[in-house]
């Protein structure tokens, strides 16, 4: 045993330089680093093969609960004893009443046309409150009601976003209710319209006293205050 460790020992210093003492060192090393490496190996090996039985343990466990699942499901009534056919077909029934219910519809509002809308009602669209309201429906009521979609911004405090939210909830048509009659109105009714002032109507009765009844809306043009736009703007109000 002695010569051949003594080889060994020859032998690494020969061909690795080792001295004595370094060759003794590794001639220890070795052994150990085997065996750690075998007893790793074992134990790799042992938690594989307990892994392989728990998972074929899993797999046999899986088969069972699927072969069972199989028989059950062609054999409702044997494993529910208390489940009878009459009941299995109610219970059918009943499912295919709740898969039958949809989501209710949300209910619409009628469309009014803003002419027929009220100060109540315009207060639906927001950005409308009480005060204006009233005050856009007592102006389309001086007028006899609006020729054009435009005039609604001659009322204080409606803007051309606001008019157009009012018209997008109550339709916009022209309709004009009430009308004057321009050869018998006085001063005092013919200045109530807010396109005609209390001057314009004086004018206006006066021309008809010296140069007889009007029979036209161009007419007023032969009196020289009066434009082309203004009487355009009064003529769907008058009558002649």
């Amino acid at each position: 045993m002695k010569p051949m460790v003594d080889k060994l020992f020859y032998f690494l210093k020969s061909y690795f330089g080792f001295s004595r003492r370094e060759a003794r060192g590794f001639v220890f090393v070795v052994p150990v680093l085997v065996l750690l490496y075998a007893f790793a190996y074992w134990v790799s090996a042992y938690y594989r093969a307990s892994s392989e039985e728990s998972y074929s343990s899993y797999l046999e466990k899986f088969r069972m609960l699927e072969e069972d699942s199989t028989f059950s499901s062609k054999n409702p009534l044997e494993t529910n004893a208390g489940t009878t056919i009459p009941q299995e077909k109610e219970n059918r029934e009943a499912k295919k009443q709740r898969s039958t219910l949809r989501a209710p519809v949300k209910p619409g509002l009628n469309t009014i046309a803003f002419s027929e809308t009220t100060a109540v009602e315009l207060q639906l669209v927001n950005g409308v409150g009480p005060v204006l309201s009233e005050r856009i429906v007592a102006f389309r009521s001086k007028l006899g009601g609006f020729n054009r979609a435009e005039q609604l911004l001659e009322v204080y405090g409606v803007d051309a976003a606001l008019a157009e939210k009012i018209y997008a909830t109550f339709p916009f048509s022209s309709n004009i209710t009430s009308k004057i009659d321009i050869n018998e109105a006085t001063v005092q009714e013919l200045s109530q319209h807010p396109y005609i002032t209390f001057g314009e109507a004086k004018v206006i009765v006066a021309y008809r006293k010296q140069h007889g009844a009007y029979k036209m809306a161009s007419d007023l043009l032969h009196i020289r205050i009066f434009s082309e736009e203004w009487v355009d703007r009064v003529a769907p109000y008058l009558n002649f």
